[in-house]
Protein backbone atom coordinates (compact mmCIF):
# COMPACT_ATOMS: atom_id res chain seq x y z
CA UNK A 1 0.00 0.00 0.00
CA UNK A 2 0.96 3.50 -1.36
CA UNK A 3 -0.27 6.88 -0.58
CA UNK A 4 -1.08 6.99 -4.59
CA UNK A 5 -3.16 3.85 -4.00
CA UNK A 6 -4.57 4.95 -1.10
CA UNK A 7 -5.91 8.02 -3.21
CA UNK A 8 -6.59 6.26 -6.82
CA UNK A 9 -8.64 3.75 -4.13
CA UNK A 10 -10.71 6.31 -1.98
CA UNK A 11 -11.45 8.49 -5.67
CA UNK A 12 -12.60 4.93 -7.21
CA UNK A 13 -14.78 3.93 -4.28
CA UNK A 14 -15.93 7.85 -3.58
CA UNK A 15 -16.59 9.51 -6.80
CA UNK A 16 -19.38 11.36 -6.21
CA UNK A 17 -18.39 12.23 -2.47
CA UNK A 18 -17.07 15.92 -1.48
CA UNK A 19 -13.61 15.45 -0.45
CA UNK A 20 -12.75 19.09 0.05
CA UNK A 21 -14.80 22.22 0.74
CA UNK A 22 -12.69 25.59 0.81
CA UNK A 23 -13.21 29.21 0.05
CA UNK A 24 -14.38 28.54 -3.69
CA UNK A 25 -16.68 25.37 -2.74
CA UNK A 26 -17.09 22.00 -2.95
CA UNK A 27 -14.74 19.03 -4.50
CA UNK A 28 -15.54 15.56 -5.46
CA UNK A 29 -13.22 13.24 -5.32
CA UNK A 30 -13.66 12.69 -8.60
CA UNK A 31 -12.70 15.93 -9.58
CA UNK A 32 -9.79 15.99 -7.27
CA UNK A 33 -8.37 13.02 -9.16
CA UNK A 34 -8.92 14.75 -12.16
CA UNK A 35 -6.75 17.52 -10.90
CA UNK A 36 -4.45 15.66 -9.88
CA UNK A 37 -3.77 14.03 -12.94
CA UNK A 38 -3.28 17.55 -14.59
CA UNK A 39 -0.74 18.08 -11.94
CA UNK A 40 0.88 15.16 -12.27
CA UNK A 41 1.01 15.39 -16.71
CA UNK A 42 2.89 19.20 -15.72
CA UNK A 43 5.94 17.54 -13.92
CA UNK A 44 6.11 13.96 -15.56
CA UNK A 45 9.39 15.99 -17.40
CA UNK A 46 12.58 15.30 -16.02
CA UNK A 47 13.03 18.99 -16.65
CA UNK A 48 10.87 19.78 -13.16
CA UNK A 49 13.07 17.85 -11.39
CA UNK A 50 13.18 15.19 -8.25
CA UNK A 51 12.01 17.25 -5.30
CA UNK A 52 8.87 19.70 -6.01
CA UNK A 53 7.94 22.35 -4.35
CA UNK A 54 4.26 23.57 -3.24
CA UNK A 55 3.88 26.70 -1.89
CA UNK A 56 0.25 27.30 -0.98
CA UNK A 57 -2.55 28.26 1.48
CA UNK A 58 -4.53 25.67 2.71
CA UNK A 59 -7.05 24.62 0.01
CA UNK A 60 -8.01 21.85 -2.58
CA UNK A 61 -4.75 22.97 -4.93
CA UNK A 62 -2.74 21.41 -2.50
CA UNK A 63 -4.24 18.58 -1.94
CA UNK A 64 -4.11 17.66 -6.08
CA UNK A 65 -0.80 19.08 -6.29
CA UNK A 66 0.32 16.99 -3.40
CA UNK A 67 -1.34 13.10 -5.16
CA UNK A 68 -0.56 14.79 -8.36
CA UNK A 69 3.34 14.75 -7.69
CA UNK A 70 3.13 11.44 -6.63
CA UNK A 71 1.73 10.08 -9.26
CA UNK A 72 4.74 11.28 -11.61
CA UNK A 73 6.53 9.36 -9.39
CA UNK A 74 8.24 12.48 -7.74
CA UNK A 75 8.45 14.20 -3.66
CA UNK A 76 6.43 16.84 -3.02
CA UNK A 77 7.61 19.50 -0.38
CA UNK A 78 5.47 21.66 1.57
CA UNK A 79 6.68 24.95 1.54
CA UNK A 80 6.54 27.12 4.71
CA UNK A 81 5.48 30.43 3.80
CA UNK A 82 6.03 32.17 7.52
CA UNK A 83 9.95 31.48 6.97
CA UNK A 84 12.16 34.53 6.24
CA UNK A 85 13.47 34.76 2.59
CA UNK A 86 17.16 33.58 3.42
CA UNK A 87 15.33 30.33 4.90
CA UNK A 88 12.85 29.46 2.23
CA UNK A 89 16.22 30.17 0.09
CA UNK A 90 17.73 27.58 1.87
CA UNK A 91 15.31 25.09 1.99
CA UNK A 92 14.66 25.21 -1.51
CA UNK A 93 18.41 24.87 -2.39
CA UNK A 94 19.22 22.44 -0.04
CA UNK A 95 16.06 20.71 -1.15
CA UNK A 96 17.30 20.57 -4.81
CA UNK A 97 14.14 21.86 -6.02
CA UNK A 98 13.53 24.05 -9.47
CA UNK A 99 9.95 23.38 -9.89
CA UNK A 100 7.43 24.87 -7.09
CA UNK A 101 3.02 25.12 -7.76
CA UNK A 102 2.02 27.97 -6.14
CA UNK A 103 0.00 31.35 -6.78
CA UNK A 104 0.33 34.59 -7.67
CA UNK A 105 0.34 35.69 -3.93
CA UNK A 106 3.62 33.77 -3.16
CA UNK A 107 5.05 34.45 -6.74
CA UNK A 108 6.92 37.05 -5.63
CA UNK A 109 9.00 35.28 -3.08
CA UNK A 110 10.35 32.45 -5.72
CA UNK A 111 11.41 34.40 -8.53
CA UNK A 112 14.99 34.06 -9.24
CA UNK A 113 15.32 30.89 -6.81
CA UNK A 114 13.50 28.23 -9.43
CA UNK A 115 13.46 27.87 -12.89
CA UNK A 116 10.03 26.75 -12.94
CA UNK A 117 6.90 28.41 -11.49
CA UNK A 118 3.33 26.84 -11.68
CA UNK A 119 0.75 29.09 -10.66
CA UNK A 120 -2.29 27.32 -9.62
CA UNK A 121 -4.64 29.76 -11.19
CA UNK A 122 -3.47 29.04 -14.78
CA UNK A 123 -4.05 25.23 -15.01
CA UNK A 124 -6.06 23.69 -16.99
CA UNK A 125 -7.55 20.94 -15.29
CA UNK A 126 -7.98 18.93 -18.83
CA UNK A 127 -5.49 16.98 -18.66
CA UNK A 128 -5.79 12.99 -18.16
CA UNK A 129 -2.97 10.59 -16.81
CA UNK A 130 -3.06 7.15 -18.18
CA UNK A 131 -2.98 3.96 -15.62
CA UNK A 132 0.17 3.07 -17.23
CA UNK A 133 1.50 6.50 -17.00
CA UNK A 134 1.29 6.71 -13.39
CA UNK A 135 4.71 6.13 -11.51
CA UNK A 136 5.25 2.83 -9.50
CA UNK A 137 6.41 3.87 -6.10
CA UNK A 138 7.43 0.99 -3.12
CA UNK A 139 6.04 1.50 0.53
CA UNK A 140 9.89 2.70 1.62
CA UNK A 141 10.33 5.36 -1.07
CA UNK A 142 10.33 9.19 0.09
CA UNK A 143 6.24 10.33 0.46
CA UNK A 144 7.19 13.97 1.53
CA UNK A 145 10.03 15.96 2.62
CA UNK A 146 9.34 18.40 5.36
CA UNK A 147 11.37 20.59 6.52
CA UNK A 148 10.77 21.86 10.14
CA UNK A 149 13.97 23.74 12.70
CA UNK A 150 16.10 22.05 14.13
CA UNK A 151 19.17 22.77 16.79
CA UNK A 152 20.86 24.68 13.96
CA UNK A 153 19.08 28.30 12.28
CA UNK A 154 18.84 26.28 9.23
CA UNK A 155 15.60 23.80 8.86
CA UNK A 156 16.49 20.39 8.43
CA UNK A 157 14.25 18.24 5.84
CA UNK A 158 12.87 14.91 7.34
CA UNK A 159 12.66 12.05 5.04
CA UNK A 160 8.86 10.56 5.42
CA UNK A 161 7.68 7.51 3.17
CA UNK A 162 4.68 6.10 2.31
CA UNK A 163 4.76 3.30 4.87
CA UNK A 164 5.77 6.00 7.40
CA UNK A 165 2.47 8.19 6.50
CA UNK A 166 0.23 4.74 6.13
CA UNK A 167 0.93 3.47 9.41
CA UNK A 168 0.57 6.81 11.50
CA UNK A 169 -3.02 6.90 10.15
CA UNK A 170 -3.32 2.81 11.02
CA UNK A 171 -2.50 3.87 14.55
CA UNK A 172 -4.53 7.24 14.46
CA UNK A 173 -8.01 5.76 12.50
CA UNK A 174 -8.15 3.05 15.61
CA UNK A 175 -7.78 5.53 18.55
CA UNK A 176 -9.67 8.11 17.27
CA UNK A 177 -12.47 5.45 15.97
CA UNK A 178 -12.65 7.34 12.47
CA UNK A 179 -14.55 6.60 9.65
CA UNK A 180 -15.50 8.16 6.28
CA UNK A 181 -18.42 9.54 7.99
CA UNK A 182 -16.19 12.13 9.79
CA UNK A 183 -15.98 16.03 8.37
CA UNK A 184 -12.32 17.01 9.66
CA UNK A 185 -11.21 21.01 10.02
CA UNK A 186 -7.70 22.18 8.38
CA UNK A 187 -7.28 25.34 10.27
CA UNK A 188 -3.38 24.69 10.69
CA UNK A 189 -1.34 25.38 7.32
CA UNK A 190 -0.45 22.39 5.68
CA UNK A 191 2.99 22.28 5.72
CA UNK A 192 3.10 21.15 9.24
CA UNK A 193 3.46 17.95 9.61
CA UNK A 194 0.73 17.48 12.15
CA UNK A 195 -1.75 18.93 9.66
CA UNK A 196 -0.62 17.13 6.87
CA UNK A 197 -1.34 13.64 8.10
CA UNK A 198 -4.43 14.64 9.75
CA UNK A 199 -6.18 17.15 7.30
CA UNK A 200 -4.60 15.84 4.27
CA UNK A 201 -3.55 12.43 3.92
CA UNK A 202 -6.15 11.31 6.81
CA UNK A 203 -9.33 12.16 4.97
CA UNK A 204 -8.04 11.01 2.00
CA UNK A 205 -7.12 7.76 3.31
CA UNK A 206 -10.64 7.54 4.59
CA UNK A 207 -12.94 8.68 2.20
CA UNK A 208 -13.85 11.58 4.80
CA UNK A 209 -14.22 15.22 4.08
CA UNK A 210 -12.31 18.17 4.60
CA UNK A 211 -12.95 21.92 5.52
CA UNK A 212 -10.24 24.35 5.22
CA UNK A 213 -9.89 27.64 6.43
CA UNK A 214 -6.05 29.84 5.10
CA UNK A 215 -6.12 32.00 8.27
CA UNK A 216 -7.14 30.85 11.87
CA UNK A 217 -10.21 33.03 12.95
CA UNK A 218 -12.68 32.45 16.09
CA UNK A 219 -15.81 33.63 14.82
CA UNK A 220 -15.05 31.77 11.41
CA UNK A 221 -13.74 28.67 12.71
CA UNK A 222 -17.31 28.79 14.94
CA UNK A 223 -19.26 29.27 11.91
CA UNK A 224 -17.84 26.61 9.57
CA UNK A 225 -18.59 24.16 12.59
CA UNK A 226 -22.11 24.94 12.42
CA UNK A 227 -22.51 25.29 9.02
CA UNK A 228 -20.51 22.20 7.66
CA UNK A 229 -21.29 19.85 10.70
CA UNK A 230 -17.69 19.28 11.48
CA UNK A 231 -16.85 16.38 13.57
CA UNK A 232 -13.38 16.37 13.95
CA UNK A 233 -10.78 18.95 14.57
CA UNK A 234 -6.87 19.40 14.79
CA UNK A 235 -5.72 22.53 16.60
CA UNK A 236 -2.93 24.02 19.05
CA UNK A 237 -3.16 25.43 22.43
CA UNK A 238 -3.12 28.96 21.64
CA UNK A 239 -6.26 28.21 18.76
CA UNK A 240 -8.28 26.71 21.47
CA UNK A 241 -7.78 29.73 23.87
CA UNK A 242 -9.30 31.68 21.06
CA UNK A 243 -12.30 29.93 20.62
CA UNK A 244 -13.29 30.20 24.30
CA UNK A 245 -13.01 33.82 24.00
CA UNK A 246 -14.85 33.48 20.61
CA UNK A 247 -17.93 31.76 22.24
CA UNK A 248 -18.44 33.35 25.36
CA UNK A 249 -19.48 36.23 23.47
CA UNK A 250 -21.39 34.46 20.63
CA UNK A 251 -24.01 31.76 19.59
CA UNK A 252 -23.07 29.03 17.33
CA UNK A 253 -24.63 25.46 17.33
CA UNK A 254 -21.27 23.22 17.74
CA UNK A 255 -23.20 20.04 18.69
CA UNK A 256 -21.62 18.03 15.88
CA UNK A 257 -18.51 18.01 17.23
CA UNK A 258 -16.91 14.64 18.55
CA UNK A 259 -13.25 15.38 18.52
CA UNK A 260 -10.97 18.19 19.40
CA UNK A 261 -7.60 17.25 19.60
CA UNK A 262 -4.74 19.28 20.99
CA UNK A 263 -0.92 19.10 19.92
CA UNK A 264 2.31 21.14 18.91
CA UNK A 265 2.96 22.72 22.83
CA UNK A 266 1.86 21.65 26.44
CA UNK A 267 -1.92 22.13 26.89
CA UNK A 268 -2.21 24.85 30.12
CA UNK A 269 -5.15 23.71 32.66
CA UNK A 270 -7.18 26.52 32.40
CA UNK A 271 -7.60 26.20 28.56
CA UNK A 272 -8.37 22.16 29.38
CA UNK A 273 -10.85 22.98 32.04
CA UNK A 274 -12.93 26.24 30.29
CA UNK A 275 -12.95 24.36 26.81
CA UNK A 276 -14.27 21.17 28.85
CA UNK A 277 -17.01 23.42 30.36
CA UNK A 278 -18.06 25.14 27.41
CA UNK A 279 -17.79 22.61 24.42
CA UNK A 280 -19.85 19.53 23.50
CA UNK A 281 -17.00 17.65 23.71
CA UNK A 282 -13.10 17.59 25.86
CA UNK A 283 -9.65 18.40 24.35
CA UNK A 284 -7.58 15.49 23.93
CA UNK A 285 -4.15 16.04 23.84
CA UNK A 286 -1.56 14.19 22.43
CA UNK A 287 2.32 14.26 20.92
CA UNK A 288 4.47 13.79 18.31
CA UNK A 289 6.92 15.24 16.36
CA UNK A 290 8.23 15.46 12.45
CA UNK A 291 10.27 12.80 12.47
CA UNK A 292 8.10 10.52 14.11
CA UNK A 293 5.29 11.63 11.10
CA UNK A 294 2.99 13.82 13.32
CA UNK A 295 1.18 11.35 16.37
CA UNK A 296 3.00 9.52 18.80
CA UNK A 297 0.59 9.26 21.66
CA UNK A 298 -2.63 11.05 22.74
CA UNK A 299 -5.41 11.12 25.05
CA UNK A 300 -8.55 9.85 24.51
CA UNK A 301 -12.32 11.16 26.20
CA UNK A 302 -12.58 7.01 28.12
CA UNK A 303 -8.76 6.85 28.48
CA UNK A 304 -7.26 10.60 29.66
CA UNK A 305 -4.99 11.62 32.10
CA UNK A 306 -4.74 15.45 32.55
CA UNK A 307 -1.00 16.41 32.55
CA UNK A 308 -0.14 13.56 30.37
CA UNK A 309 0.29 13.02 26.81
CA UNK A 310 -1.46 10.10 26.07
CA UNK A 311 -1.16 6.33 25.66
CA UNK A 312 1.61 5.95 22.72
CA UNK A 313 -0.37 4.48 19.79
CA UNK A 314 -0.50 1.19 19.40
CA UNK A 315 1.67 0.13 16.61
CA UNK A 316 4.88 1.98 18.29
CA UNK A 317 7.31 0.96 21.11
CA UNK A 318 8.13 3.78 23.42
CA UNK A 319 11.06 3.46 25.87
CA UNK A 320 12.53 5.76 28.59
CA UNK A 321 16.27 5.56 28.54
CA UNK A 322 18.85 7.53 31.18
CA UNK A 323 22.03 9.56 30.07
CA UNK A 324 24.08 6.17 30.45
CA UNK A 325 21.88 4.68 27.59
CA UNK A 326 19.87 2.30 30.82
CA UNK A 327 15.77 1.31 30.02
CA UNK A 328 14.45 3.53 32.80
CA UNK A 329 11.66 1.51 35.01
CA UNK A 330 7.89 3.16 35.44
CA UNK A 331 7.86 6.58 37.01
CA UNK A 332 11.54 7.24 36.17
CA UNK A 333 12.43 10.02 33.57
CA UNK A 334 14.52 9.99 30.47
CA UNK A 335 15.47 10.70 27.20
CA UNK A 336 11.79 9.11 25.53
CA UNK A 337 12.53 7.10 22.86
CA UNK A 338 10.28 5.44 19.65
CA UNK A 339 10.10 2.75 17.78
CA UNK A 340 8.09 1.66 14.69
CA UNK A 341 6.92 2.15 11.32
CA UNK A 342 6.29 5.84 11.62
CA UNK A 343 10.09 6.39 12.47
CA UNK A 344 11.49 8.85 9.36
CA UNK A 345 14.19 7.55 6.76
CA UNK A 346 16.01 10.06 7.66
CA UNK A 347 17.42 13.36 7.44
CA UNK A 348 17.87 14.61 3.84
CA UNK A 349 21.76 14.89 2.83
CA UNK A 350 22.24 14.50 6.42
CA UNK A 351 23.82 11.25 7.02
CA UNK A 352 25.50 12.28 10.32
CA UNK A 353 22.66 14.03 11.92
CA UNK A 354 20.34 11.00 11.02
CA UNK A 355 22.88 7.95 12.61
CA UNK A 356 23.01 10.57 15.31
CA UNK A 357 18.80 10.76 16.23
CA UNK A 358 18.08 6.78 15.34
CA UNK A 359 20.42 3.75 16.21
CA UNK A 360 21.07 1.14 14.79
CA UNK A 361 18.23 -1.36 15.92
CA UNK A 362 15.65 1.78 14.81
CA UNK A 363 15.28 3.36 17.68
CA UNK A 364 14.32 7.79 17.07
CA UNK A 365 16.09 9.68 20.22
CA UNK A 366 13.37 12.81 20.33
CA UNK A 367 15.38 14.62 22.41
CA UNK A 368 12.15 14.87 25.04
CA UNK A 369 12.68 13.85 28.90
CA UNK A 370 9.64 11.70 29.97
CA UNK A 371 8.36 9.25 31.85
CA UNK A 372 6.18 6.32 30.98
CA UNK A 373 4.05 5.86 34.07
CA UNK A 374 2.63 2.19 35.48
CA UNK A 375 -0.89 2.32 33.23
CA UNK A 376 1.59 3.17 30.66
CA UNK A 377 0.72 6.51 30.04
CA UNK A 378 3.85 8.96 28.70
CA UNK A 379 4.83 12.25 30.36
CA UNK A 380 6.98 15.07 29.23
CA UNK A 381 9.14 16.50 31.34
CA UNK A 382 11.77 18.84 30.29
CA UNK A 383 13.19 19.19 26.57
CA UNK A 384 16.63 18.29 25.84
CA UNK A 385 16.48 20.48 22.93
CA UNK A 386 16.52 23.95 23.40
CA UNK A 387 13.28 24.74 20.57
CA UNK A 388 11.22 27.16 21.63
CA UNK A 389 7.54 26.46 20.42
CA UNK A 390 5.56 29.51 19.33
CA UNK A 391 1.99 28.29 18.28
CA UNK A 392 3.05 25.02 17.37
CA UNK A 393 6.03 26.71 15.62
CA UNK A 394 9.18 25.20 16.22
CA UNK A 395 11.65 27.98 16.52
CA UNK A 396 15.81 27.93 16.89
CA UNK A 397 16.88 30.24 19.51
CA UNK A 398 20.35 29.99 17.66
CA UNK A 399 18.79 31.84 14.69
CA UNK A 400 17.30 34.96 16.50
CA UNK A 401 20.77 34.70 18.87
CA UNK A 402 22.76 35.00 15.16
CA UNK A 403 20.33 38.05 14.02
CA UNK A 404 20.70 40.05 17.72
CA UNK A 405 24.36 39.71 17.80
CA UNK A 406 24.89 40.88 14.46
CA UNK A 407 24.45 44.38 15.65
CA UNK A 408 26.90 47.00 16.03
CA UNK A 409 26.16 47.57 19.99
CA UNK A 410 25.83 44.12 21.08
CA UNK A 411 28.30 41.82 22.68
CA UNK A 412 26.55 39.33 23.57
CA UNK A 413 23.34 37.60 23.46
CA UNK A 414 20.90 34.86 24.55
CA UNK A 415 17.85 33.35 23.59
CA UNK A 416 15.53 31.19 25.27
CA UNK A 417 11.79 30.44 25.68
CA UNK A 418 9.34 31.66 28.54
CA UNK A 419 5.61 31.01 28.68
CA UNK A 420 2.80 32.93 27.28
CA UNK A 421 -0.77 32.41 28.06
CA UNK A 422 -1.87 33.24 23.84
CA UNK A 423 0.83 31.31 22.23
CA UNK A 424 2.40 28.65 24.65
CA UNK A 425 6.11 30.24 24.49
CA UNK A 426 7.31 33.40 23.25
CA UNK A 427 11.12 34.05 23.29
CA UNK A 428 13.04 36.50 25.68
CA UNK A 429 16.33 38.25 24.56
CA UNK A 430 18.72 38.46 27.46
CA UNK A 431 21.66 41.11 26.01
CA UNK A 432 24.88 42.19 27.24
CA UNK A 433 25.89 45.76 25.17
CA UNK A 434 29.49 46.49 24.46
CA UNK A 435 30.82 48.64 26.50
CA UNK A 436 30.42 52.40 26.60
CA UNK A 437 26.75 52.19 24.08
CA UNK A 438 23.24 52.43 25.24
CA UNK A 439 20.76 50.94 23.56
CA UNK A 440 17.34 50.25 24.11
CA UNK A 441 14.56 47.81 23.73
CA UNK A 442 13.21 49.70 20.70
CA UNK A 443 16.34 49.91 19.16
CA UNK A 444 16.77 46.15 19.25
CA UNK A 445 13.45 45.36 18.45
CA UNK A 446 13.12 47.71 15.50
CA UNK A 447 16.46 45.85 14.17
CA UNK A 448 15.24 42.79 14.52
CA UNK A 449 11.70 43.21 12.39
CA UNK A 450 13.97 43.61 9.64
CA UNK A 451 16.07 40.35 9.54
CA UNK A 452 13.54 38.45 11.59
CA UNK A 453 9.92 37.01 10.52
CA UNK A 454 7.69 39.04 12.83
CA UNK A 455 6.47 36.05 15.25
CA UNK A 456 10.59 34.79 15.85
CA UNK A 457 11.20 38.61 17.25
CA UNK A 458 11.56 38.41 20.92
CA UNK A 459 8.79 39.53 23.30
CA UNK A 460 10.87 40.65 25.95
CA UNK A 461 14.52 42.03 25.90
CA UNK A 462 16.25 42.20 29.19
CA UNK A 463 19.59 44.05 29.52
CA UNK A 464 22.51 42.12 32.06
CA UNK A 465 25.89 43.41 32.19
CA UNK A 466 27.36 40.57 31.72
CA UNK A 467 25.03 36.81 31.24
CA UNK A 468 26.07 33.94 33.16
CA UNK A 469 28.65 31.69 32.26
CA UNK A 470 29.70 27.89 33.11
CA UNK A 471 33.69 26.78 32.97
CA UNK A 472 33.91 26.14 29.38
CA UNK A 473 32.81 29.80 28.87
CA UNK A 474 29.24 28.63 27.20
CA UNK A 475 26.41 30.62 28.52
CA UNK A 476 24.59 28.70 31.03
CA UNK A 477 20.63 29.82 29.99
CA UNK A 478 20.07 27.35 31.97
CA UNK A 479 20.55 30.11 35.12
CA UNK A 480 18.93 32.68 32.94
CA UNK A 481 15.61 30.28 32.59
Amino acid sequence: MTLVKSFLDTCKKYPRKVAVIDLKGETTYDALLKEAEACACLVQSNETGKNIGILLINCKEFVSTFYGILMAGKTPVPLNFLLSPAQLHFVIQNADINTVFTTNLFKPHLEGNVSHIILTEEIAFNSSLKDRDIKSVDDEDVAALLYTSGTSANPKGVMLTHRNFLSNLEGCVYAFDFTEKAILLGMLPLFHTYALTTTLVLPVYMGATVVYIPRFSGPKVLEIIEKCKITAMFAIPSMYRVLLRTAETTKYDISSLKLCTSGGELLPRDVLEAFNRTFPVPITEGYGLTESTAIVSVNLPKKFKYGSIGLPLRNLDVRIISDDGKCQPVNMDGEIWLKGPNVMKGYYKLPKETSEAITPDGWLKTGDYGRLDEEGFLWITGRKKELIIISGENVSPNEIEHVISGYEKVFEVAVIGVPDKLRGEVPKAYIALREKVACGEDEIRTYCMQHLPHYKVPKYFEFLKELPHGPTGKVLKRALK
